[in-house]
């Protein structure tokens, strides 16, 4: 007897007595031969793909039942590569954090914000509002203890008794907690973006290894925020100053420059912010090679007019994009704290309602429920502002440098060229 290569019990792919055309090639596996001793050979998955229809006899292959639609087709185990990818399904980009390791899509940046929130509680909720918390305390106590007698005055004559040491004690006060509020606000910045790159590799993170991480950073991250305001301090000064000049020398004139420099600078202003929005991403999580010939050897942290640079290079291109992600984001948080603090404002009516004049410190009760409310929401703004800003940084990079690839070399998920010292490492 003739040996067929077909196994016992399992009929030829081109039917019994049927012979190979003339001019072709037996068919072989085109995914290379992965069979052990004695495994039946499989339908030819080479140069030429399976036929949608019935096989030269008129049935399907014996033991195997066609593609499997929406999943993996069911020859061979696996779905064909023909011209170098998946005939039915995309391969899917490994995600072991809280975004795919990808360039993300306009919904997939807010989702990854709300699960970096959930997943890391203690940080983005927990010290935000102990941060935040604290802040409140001080400036209840600040506005309504140490000059109570300013908020306690009824009449003018009661506010003419004031002593100017006191209005002048008030006004360092507000400039001191206003500091302090800015500080805080870049601190949680800093540690926020840190939890957000550790929650993208899916790695843990504890409140004392981010601020750990965070904590070098933040006299730049000071002096980025003081740099941005100073810049829109002066341009809006310079914009007031033209048009009171055009003012000056003719009212029509002034009309005109007024109409015209207005709309230039709040566009400037808006394309600014943007191209800027990710320089604070920049500080806390690139480095860069003190020798550029050397991208793996020593590192140095980026400075601050660099780190604008950075930004502005990896948004440019995409600045509509990104605005809109970042207005999206802003509208989101807005509208939830909104209704935050329109809960709590009901609440403190109600109780201001409910308990009336019988209780003599019915006013304090209802300001401590509106603190609560304020507290609530900028807790809330800030986690999920920056949160999106850290992954339109990342998105950035993916899009731009490849970065998903060496972050899924330095997660395993993947494999390619040699991870630099840090995958966050400027390339």
């Amino acid at each position: 007897m003739t040996d067929t290569g077909t196994p016992p019990g399992e009929q030829s792919g081109a039917g019994e007595g049927l012979s190979q055309p003339s001019g072709q090639p037996p068919a072989t596996s085109g995914w290379g031969d992965r069979r052990g001793p004695g495994t039946p050979s499989s339908a030819g998955w080479g140069t030429t793909p399976p036929s949608w229809g019935a096989g030269p006899s008129g049935d399907a292959p014996s033991g195997a039942g066609g593609p499997v639609w929406g999943g993996r087709p069911a020859w061979g185990g696996g779905g064909p590569s023909w011209g170098g990818g998946p005939a039915w399904e995309a391969a899917q980009a490994p995600k072991p954090g809280v975004v795919p390791l990808r360039p993300l899509g306009f919904g997939e940046v807010l989702d990854g914000a709300f699960t970096t929130v959930q997943r890391y509680p203690k940080i983005m909720l927990g010290l935000s509002t102990a941060v935040m918390a604290i802040l409140t305390a001080v400036y209840f106590a600040t506005m309504f203890v140490a000059f109570a007698d300013i908020f306690t005055a009824t009449s003018d004559t009661e506010i003419t008794r004031i002593s100017d040491a006191t209005w002048a004690g008030f006004a360092v006060s507000v400039l001191a907690l206003t500091l302090v509020s800015w500080v805080a606000t870049v601190m949680l910045t800093g540690m926020i973006t840190v939890t957000v790159s550790r929650g993208v590799l899916g790695q843990p993170a504890s409140v004392g290894e981010v601020w750990r991480a965070s904590r070098p950073h933040l006299l730049r991250l000071l002096g980025l925020t003081f740099l941005i305001a100073a810049a829109y301090t002066v341009g809006i000064a310079v914009a007031i100053l033209v048009v009171g000049l055009g003012f000056y020398l003719n009212l029509a004139v002034g009309v005109l420059l007024a109409i015209v420099v207005g709309i230039g600078a709040v566009f400037v202003g808006i394309v600014v912010g943007t191209r800027t929005a990710l320089a604070s991403a920049v500080l806390v999580l690139e480095t860069q090679p003190l020798d550029p010939a050397l991208p793996s050897g020593e590192q140095r942290r980026v400075p601050v007019v660099a780190a604008l640079r950075r930004s502005w290079h990896l948004v440019k291109g995409r600045t509509p994009r990104t605005l809109g992600i970042l207005v999206v984001a802003n509208l989101v948080a807005s509208v939830v704290s909104s209704v935050i603090q329109t809960a709590f404002t009901l609440l403190a009516t109600g109780i201001g309602v409910g308990v009336g004049d019988s209780f003599g410190g019915t006013e304090a009760v209802t300001l401590v429920v509106l603190g609560i409310g304020a507290l609530a929401s900028s807790v809330l703004q800030i986690a999920f502002l920056s949160a999106v800003n850290a992954l339109v940084y990342v998105d950035a990079r993916m899009r731009s440098e490849g970065l998903d690839i060496t972050l899924a070399q330095v997660t395993g998920t993947g494999a390619g060229i040699e991870a630099p010292v840090s995958p966050w490492a400027t390339r």
